[in-house]
């Protein structure tokens, strides 16, 4: 009986104690970085941080900003999900909150800020009013729902306002830890994250530190805008080149590869759909089918358009991603006339346009091709590939020419077989 009690002694102790120890730690805090160039898979793996602090029913988020900006509809989707938030977010700036960093910290319900930290100077590029407008309304809209002064949050982002006392005009405001917290940006000036914790009342709650996994970093490097527009741009100069040179080789290797990692960056991030880059699959089978068939351009057209559009919606915004397309694609251009002097026109651009000429003729006489017929058995060299369209040169004069079905290299020599109006027949010689 005696031990009996002992034993149910110890098991209250000991459950008191465990319920003592319950109410003494407090809930799970998500601690969350934000740190480095703000893209598109920064901000699927903000998002999914605050879906699951939220499903989790934390106690909240601290979000540890230190970034000099980046894309500005990554930034507006960071903010939404930040001010869609169930629970009380926090952000707490480690060094600045340039730009877009700004706009995320204006949307949490708390900053804290670092002593010799700073935010704000959000120049929308290009700087143009209606830019600055669109940027300078989320800044003001946020700062409203939050409770501080919007004049200061547009100051951010607007050169022509001035504030006396805090901004002149000409100027973007940039606000230190110190004049953040005089002017309600700022509720508290911490020396690290832990002190920051228990300014928040989450000194003794359950951390939970989230860091980017590998996907994510490598989505991060490469939905970056400089990679991003890099990519794109190679993979452009890389397809033109295989357009212009017979034969599948490294040109059209590279540019796959580029296409590969600029899609790759984008659904890693979740912001491309299997059908995009189905499309974009579909275009190059088209284009190198154009390629090596013979034909009248349709496959080559339909190819080059599936391409673009599936590169355009692959994109977070299919608006903004016209705009880097288009970019890339004319600068992409600018190699054309240089690979037309050291290679001739394209075959498919040979199949859009006319290049014959037109020479006028007696109608009295009878009809004669003396041009095309006296070159029957004459030889001359391949100047574009004949598969079996072409250019040759013969005399030092060149001309568009079929071969007897065999694919002809340039360089290689040939012989006119048949010459018969303005369809002149080669063979390799």
């Amino acid at each position: 009986m005696v031990k009996r009690r002992v034993v149910l002694t110890f098991l209250i102790v000991a459950l008191l104690t465990a319920c003592m120890s319950a109410l003494a730690d407090g809930g799970k805090v998500y601690v969350v970085p934000i740190q480095s160039e703000i893209t598109p898979a920064m901000a699927a793996f903000v998002k999914r941080q605050i879906e699951l602090a939220n499903a989790e029913n934390a106690e909240g988020i601290l979000f540890l900003v230190s970034t000099l900006g980046g894309r500005v509809d990554a930034a507006f989707n960071i903010k939404e999900a930040i001010l869609n938030s169930k629970i009380p977010t926090a952000v707490y700036i480690i060094d600045r909150a340039e730009s877009a960093g700004a706009l995320i910290s204006i949307a949490a319900d708390t900053i804290i800020m670092a002593p010799g930290s700073h935010m704000g100077s959000a120049e929308p590029i290009p700087y143009s009013e209606k830019n600055v407008a669109a940027i300078s309304g989320e800044f003001r809209s946020t700062a409203e729902l939050k409770g501080r002064d919007p004049q200061i949050a547009a100051a951010m982002v607007d050169k022509s306002i001035a504030i006396p006392g805090i901004k002149e005009k000409g100027s973007l405001l940039d606000l230190t830890a110190e004049e953040a917290r005089r002017y309600g940006y700022a509720d508290a000036i911490a020396d690290d994250v832990n002190e920051a914790l228990a300014y928040l009342g989450w000194a003794n709650a359950q951390v939970y530190r989230v860091e980017p996994d590998f996907k994510v970093r490598v989505a991060q490097f490469l939905t970056r805008t400089d990679v991003a527009s890099l990519l794109l741009l190679i993979g452009m100069v890389a397809i033109i080149i295989e357009v212009f040179v017979p034969g599948f080789g490294v040109p059209g290797i590279i540019g796959i590869i580029c296409f590969g990692l600029y899609f790759g960056g984008n659904f890693l991030a979740g912001y491309t759909e299997w059908w995009a880059i189905m499309l974009f699959i579909i275009g190059l089978v088209l284009l190198a089918i154009e390629i090596a068939v013979p034909g009248f351009g349709i496959f080559g057209i339909t190819g080059i358009i599936a391409i673009l559009a599936g590169l355009v919606f692959s994109a977070s915004d299919p608006a903004k991603g016209m705009i880097s397309v288009g970019i890339a694609l004319l600068a992409a251009l600018m190699a054309v006339p240089i690979l037309y002097k050291f290679f001739g026109g394209p075959q498919l651009l040979r199949k859009l346009v006319l290049t014959e000429q037109v020479v006028a003729v007696d109608s009295n006489q009878p009809t004669q091709q003396p041009q095309t017929a006296q070159l029957i058995g004459k030889s001359g060299t391949v100047i574009t590939a004949l598969r079996p369209a072409g250019t040759v040169e013969i005399d030092g004069v060149k001309y568009d020419v079929v071969s007897d079905g065999e694919y002809i290299l340039p360089g290689e020599k040939i012989k006119v077989v048949e010459a018969a109006g303005s369809k002149i027949v080669v063979t390799r010689l």
